[in-house]
């Protein structure tokens, strides 16, 4: 049984002994998983003395300990944060005691887990990552239940993305507020729900008098008071009796409850200003009431009582604010809270007041609506988070062929071994598509043989156009849900698309890079050529790995694409370097980019092939395709993307230097020099690099 995390926001406690809505939902997964017993669950919840362990056979509640210094010290801060530091992102001491658990408790976990789920609490993500680093191989969830806010802020939600982490929404509008400041954040829409069951339609009976409810809290987000001056309108304009009762003051007479209790008090009688009561006590009033108005002004994120509300069949009266629109669609009379408010709602008052008829249908319909839609359902929430975490949800590609195409040019001594790596392969879904570049040994007779003895394999022939042209030719006709590149030289590990196709499901990654080992025809001299550790980055960020690390490496050849990176895309023929020129462009189109270090690719290191050539014979292709990516970033705005790209090509001028002649040396140093007084000298590398950069100028050693 595979196992995942989740750690809780460690406010109240899971299970929901406190209540609270995300701990309550929470507490469904853990409810839910005992009977579907999908996972082994570790919930890191603060520490509470009534938990039963014993309620749980397949979670291990994990108690968060702190101590009243830290919590003070915590609320000081919040306090802070909310009032005068509103525009920084809320950091917590607690954090590092949840992480701190987490870590240890990894330490001593020889299993790992399959994914890690954080709850609303950014900052406790944000510091799970930093703890983590790039090498952890485990997908990371943020399951954000509330807007973006000092909680979780856009710096955050950068910072997040950034680092490959994916985003659990609860919906359409809160993902298109994350994608607002990340807008290639990966965002999985999972919606709220109820339990239908519980439920029951409205026994209340039609009478004389409309009575109108608002139930909440009664703060300035809530339009409570907007609602109270709307309503009074009504009331000189209907010749329905109707009353209104504002059910969620505190008690304490002052601020915003005085105000709106002053403009209550103009109609005394019709408006009714009532406290708090408890959650059993509302679930018995909403059967003597008509109609429910949420005059909600701040965004909300999800519209669980608009849900539960229409539900019931009780006509509802909302504004389009945040995910209230989607929750309620055509089963709600909807205000605009921007144009117009006070009289728009006046008016959905007065339509709903004196129209019956109109009133049942809105009823109905909603209920209707509310029922029909399954993701609303509390029932099917943890299986739908289960389909998330398989990335098996209604967005999966299900045709799963690969392509895989290999560009062929006078290698009939190696090419048996790269197609029996193909037709070899323990994931079998292959369309494999060798382009007979125009060769002048037997290699064009044995694609057409191997096309032969297997269907997946297609052979097609075509006049010398170079690896570009034989590569752009094979995507022409490439049809897979996903293209993976091959040179004909070199050869694959047999379970290597098995290994990196489930690992792109897992990551919902969109480009899966793997190891790579030099291997020659001694093999006590194969080495490994990239990193030994895992990696997963936002597709911008793995461009900087691919200029700065040896993981995602610039090579087209060790990497599975989804094919619709490609779509638009096609390699320079007639340029050597054409990896440079193009690899960089489905990188940052990715949104989440993953690296494998197992060594799958088998990169077979012969004195022939193209990579071999001297310098003087290839670095301007490599200069023009770097000066290409420095242009391609200008045109995305990337600054920092193009100072990485400015580094690269005044490194590669130094390493070109140090490999030619006198003659290619004068140009290079000219070159060097052009380059630093146009550009500058790049400001992502440390004060000791740029101080080496810049006395290169004078000194070329």
């Amino acid at each position: 049984m595979r196992k995942i995390a989740i750690i809780a926001p460690c406010i109240l406690p899971v299970p929901a002994l406190k209540g609270g809505a995300v701990e309550e939902l929470v507490t469904t997964i853990l409810n839910q998983n005992e009977i579907s017993k999908d996972f082994l669950i570790d919930l890191y919840t603060i520490e509470n003395e009534s938990y039963d362990q014993s309620l749980y056979n397949n979670t291990n509640i994990i108690p968060v300990s702190t101590n009243r210094f830290l919590t003070s010290c915590d609320g000081i801060m919040d306090s802070m944060y909310r009032h005068f530091l509103n525009d920084f992102s809320a950091k917590r001491f607690l954090d590092k005691t949840i992480i701190k658990n987490f870590t240890d408790r990894l330490k001593n976990d020889n299993d790992g887990y399959y994914a890690v789920i954080v709850e609303n609490q950014m900052s406790t993500a944000c510091e799970l990552i930093k703890a983590l680093g790039q090498d952890r191989d485990f997908p990371v969830y943020f399951h954000m239940h509330n807007d973006v806010d000092i909680y979780r802020s856009p710096e955050e939600i950068r910072y997040l993305t950034a680092a490959g982490v994916q985003f659990v929404c609860v919906s359409k509008y809160i993902a298109s507020q994350i994608l607002k400041y990340a807008p290639k954040a990966v965002c999985h829409i999972l919606y709220n729900g109820v339990d239908f069951d519980n439920y029951s339609t409205t026994t209340k009976q039609p009478t004389d008098e409309v009575k109108f409810l608002y139930a909440g809290r009664v703060i300035p987000d809530k339009g409570v008071l907007e609602l109270a001056k709307a309503f009074n309108k009504s009331l000189a304009a209907n010749d329905t009796p109707i009353s209104l009762d504002i059910v969620g003051f505190s008690g304490l007479d002052a601020g915003y409850e005085k105000l709106v209790k002053e403009e209550a008090a103009q109609n005394t009688g019709y408006i009714n200003c009532r406290n708090m009561v408890t959650t059993q006590e509302m679930a018995d009033l909403y059967n003597e009431y008509d109609v429910v108005v949420m005059p909600t002004i701040s965004e909300e994120p999800f519209g669980l009582v608009a849900l539960e509300t229409i539900a019931k069949g009780i006509p509802l009266i909302t504004t389009n604010s945040g995910a209230l629109p989607e929750v309620v669609g055509d089963g709600a009379v909807i205000v605009d809270k921007d144009v117009d408010f006070i009289n728009s709602l006046s008016a959905a008052i007065l339509e709903l007041s004196s129209n019956k008829e109109y009133r049942l249908k809105l009823g109905k319909n909603g209920q209707n609506l509310a029922r029909k839609n399954v993701a609303f359902d509390i029932n099917g929430y943890y299986h739908r988070l289960v389909e998330i975490l398989n990335n098996r949800g209604e967005n999966s590609d299900y045709k799963e062929t690969i392509s895989v195409i290999v560009p062929v040019y006078n290698v009939e001594q190696y090419l048996g071994r790269c197609v029996d790596s193909l037709v070899n392969q323990t994931y079998s879904d292959l369309e494999i598509i060798l382009v007979d570049d125009g060769s002048k040994d037997n290699s064009g007779h044995l694609c057409d043989m191997y096309a032969t003895k297997d269907a997946r394999i297609k052979s097609i022939h075509q006049e010398n156009q170079g690896l570009s042209g034989a590569r752009n030719t094979g995507l022409d006709n490439a049809t897979g849900s996903y293209i993976f590149f091959l040179d004909s030289d070199d050869y694959l590990e047999e379970n290597a698309f098995e290994l990196m196709l489930n690992n792109m499901h897992r990551w919902n990654a969109d480009i899966v890079a793997c190891g790579i080992q030099n291997v020659y025809d001694n093999s006590s001299l194969n080495n490994r050529f990239t990193s030994d550790k895992p990696g997963v980055w936002s597709g911008r960020d793995s461009v900087i790995q691919m200029m700065r690390t040896n993981n995602i490496c610039t090579v087209a050849w060790n990497k599975l694409y989804k094919s619709s990176l490609w779509q638009d895309l096609r390699f320079t023929v007639g340029i050597l370097h054409e990896d440079e020129d193009v690899t960089y462009k489905p990188l940052y189109m990715a949104k989440i980019v993953s690296f494998i270090p197992d060594c799958l690719y088998d990169y077979y290191q012969r004195d022939g092939s193209l990579v071999h050539l001297k310098q003087e014979l290839r670095y301007k292709d490599y200069l023009n395709a770097i000066e290409k990516r420095i242009l391609y970033f200008e045109d995305n705005n990337e600054k920092e993307l193009i100072e990485h790209s400015l580094l690269t090509l005044l490194d590669y001028l130094k390493y070109v230097y140090r490999e030619t002649g006198k003659e290619t040396q004068i140009e290079i140093a000219v070159l060097y020099r052009k380059t630093i007084a146009e550009r500058g000298l790049p400001n992502c590398c440390s004060l000791k690099k740029k101080f080496a950069l810049w006395l290169w100028r004078y000194y070329q050693y």
